[in-house]
Order: C-alpha cells, then sequence, then structure tokens
C-alpha cells in the first residue's frame, strides 16, 4: 500500500468539507439557495397624524421568512417615527385604535435595523406611523427586504 494514500484521503476529504461549507441544506438534504425580496428602497412621507403601509405575504414554500432592513425618519422636533410589523387582524386593531400585539414595534425612534423571524405564512404588514404628529410630516428613508430560503 502507498504510504502517501491516507495523507491524499485526508486531503480530499478536507477539499470536500471546504466545498460543501456553506451551503444551506434543508431537512431532506437539498440545496436551498437565499431569496431576497425588497420590499422599499427609498424616501417615503408619511403625512401627519397617517401611516405608510407596506404589504407582503409569507407563503408555507418558505423556509425560515424574515424581515430585515434599515430606516431612518426627519422631520419635526424629534425626527422620529414608530416602525410596526403587523398581520391582518392586529392591522385591523391598530387602525381602530385598539391595542394589539406587533411581530415588531420600534417604539418612537429616530433611526433602528430591523430584524424579525417569521414562524406563520400569512399577510403581513409594515407600518411606518407618525399618528403621534398633529402638525409634521416625516420623511423616511428606508430599505427592507423580506428574505427566506427555497
Amino acid at each position: 500500500m502507498n504510504k502517501r494514500f491516507p495523507i491524499i484521503l485526508i486531503g480530499l476529504l478536507a477539499l470536500a468539507i471546504m466545498l460543501t461549507a456553506g451551503c444551506s441544506q434543508s431537512s431532506s438534504g437539498a440545496q436551498q439557495t437565499l431569496q431576497n425580496y425588497n420590499l422599499v428602497n427609498g424616501v417615503i412621507t408619511v403625512s401627519a397624524g397617517s401611516y405608510y403601509n407596506i404589504s407582503f405575504t409569507v407563503t408555507s414554500a418558505m423556509t425560515n421568512p424574515s424581515l430585515t432592513g434599515s430606516f431612518t425618519a426627519s422631520g419635526g422636533s424629534g425626527n422620529d417615527i414608530i416602525a410596526l410589523m403587523l398581520d391582518d387582524t392586529s392591522l385591523t386593531n391598530w387602525v381602530n385604535g385598539h391595542q394589539v400585539n406587533t411581530f415588531y414595534n420600534s417604539g418612537q425612534l429616530t433611526t433602528s435595523n430591523i430584524n424579525v423571524s417569521i414562524t406563520t405564512p400569512g399577510t403581513y404588514h409594515l407600518i411606518f406611523s407618525n399618528k403621534f404628529s398633529i402638525f409634521t410630516l416625516k420623511q423616511v428613508s428606508t430599505q427592507v427586504n423580506l428574505r427566506w430560503y427555497q
């Protein structure tokens, strides 16, 4: 037997491990690809006493979906906005002034990052709320993506 055979075998195993590192695989062993759908990218205007709604759908075919991004608000004395992620039921209740459970609630801030894991298929809403402002509109510079594996 060739004395270099174990060294070559170890080298081939190391190469195989390096080539497969970083690949995402499903429970069935099939490789999955990261999907990235841009929901918003730019500056939006939110009137005083109002909100801006971006609706999106998560299906059962999406593996490990998440909402990721950031925002920065300007305008008024506080340069602030509230970002929320709600489902359909919570949106209806929130619009009507009722207390709701949120998937994400930034609070009244100037800037923040958004990183929310989504566990249930359904229709969701990314809200930028300026309902607290009586007179001043807000400019929100934002970039948010829906990401999942397929």
